[in-house]
């Protein structure tokens, strides 16, 4: 008799990859400790903030896209499974930096937040732009052909994502 699962694939899938997209967007911790001076209050205003962010985007934007989509059996499933693994991959990031004590100064909103906050915001268009993408490009919604151009999308996107952040904050 084979073995019931308790978890749906979606949500297997979903956390699967959101574990991972933290994990990796650990690096913009890293980057913004390794790249700063001693008293880390703001990012740097240009390309470095770039830079910093960007592990986190490629991530939170584009992994936590990619994977569910192209291990997905049905659109519900690809749907399903990219929300739960940005909600996983963005929570634990946005915990793991308040953990940390890493908050930055944020100038348009004239407040300090944590860098994971800073970081997920400027991934959440890229991965609805991955997402929107590869459901409404492909004629089935799931599978390899719909992951790549779901990646392909929220790269783009994300892209200018990060450069529009990186001259606004």
């Amino acid at each position: 008799m084979p073995r019931r699962r308790f978890l749906p694939p979606w949500l297997r899938v979903g956390v699967q990859a959101g574990v991972v997209g933290a994990l990796l967007s650990l690096g913009t911790l890293v980057a913004f400790q390794l790249g700063r001076p001693a008293p880390r209050l703001t990012l740097p205003h240009g390309f470095d903030t770039s830079l910093i962010l960007s592990p986190a985007v490629v991530a939170l934007g584009i992994l936590v896209v990619a994977y569910p989509t192209f291990l997905a059996a049905t659109r519900e499933d690809a749907i399903m499974g990219v929300i739960a693994a940005f909600l996983v991959a963005a929570d634990a990031f946005m915990l793991a930096s308040f953990l940390v004590g890493q908050e930055v100064y944020v100038h348009p909103l004239a407040r300090s937040l944590p860098l994971g906050v800073v970081a997920s915001a400027a991934a959440f268009p890229a991965a609805l732009a991955g997402l929107l993408i590869g459901q409404l490009s492909a004629p089935l919604g799931f599978g390899r052909s719909t992951g790549l151009r779901s990646a392909v999308g929220s790269a783009i996107v994300g892209l200018a994502a990060v450069v529009a952040v990186a001259f606004t904050i």
